[in-house]
């Protein structure tokens, strides 16, 4: 039963700041990636901690109170449609072959986020963007998703070791 509470009590205080930063992200015009990548990163202790199964739970959690309560579009797709789920794909993405590695996770990323601003730009926001802004911006996006790829274990490893402070087995 203590487990439980644990974990119930844990996935709640990460769900909460999670749609804190996308909200904050929405007011500060932080950008479709900053808040969705800092939410993400918020996500990731879960499932190193106690499963991909919670973080997934708390991956569709937050994207629905966040598409309720957060006013930017974009922001609010760009975590529903990729960083959301990003960390608990990514271990299944590390134990294939090194030369695969980062094309396949490059493929993960361009797909959804391709997808998602094709969606945005011509459904939801006609405003036009010139092919040479899109593909420039589509590459500060790779080069921005390669640092949160990166990012990932380092949070998981620093809050494994503030857990293992705070209650030593």
């Amino acid at each position: 039963m203590r487990k439980q509470a644990e974990v119930v009590a844990a996935c709640g205080v990460a769900a909460a700041l999670g749609v804190v930063l996308m909200l904050l992200g929405s007011f500060l015009g932080l950008g479709m990636y900053v808040s969705p990548m800092l939410t993400g990163l918020c996500l990731a202790p879960i499932g190193r901690r106690w499963g991909t199964k919670y973080q997934l739970v708390l991956w569709v959690a937050v994207s629905l109170v966040c598409l309720m309560v957060v006013p930017d579009v974009e922001e609010n797709l760009m975590f529903a449609g990729f960083f959301g789920w990003y960390p608990a794909a990514r271990p299944k993405l590390e134990r294939l072959p090194p030369v695969w590695r980062w094309p396949a996770k490059l493929a993960v990323f361009n797909g959804p986020v391709i997808a998602l601003e094709l969606l945005v730009v011509l459904a939801l926001v006609p405003e036009r963007i010139g092919l040479l802004s899109g593909l420039a911006l589509l590459a500060l996006g790779n080069a921005v998703f390669i640092l949160y790829d990166k990012a990932i274990p380092h949070i998981e490893m620093l809050m494994s070791a503030y857990l293992k402070k705070l209650r030593p087995k």
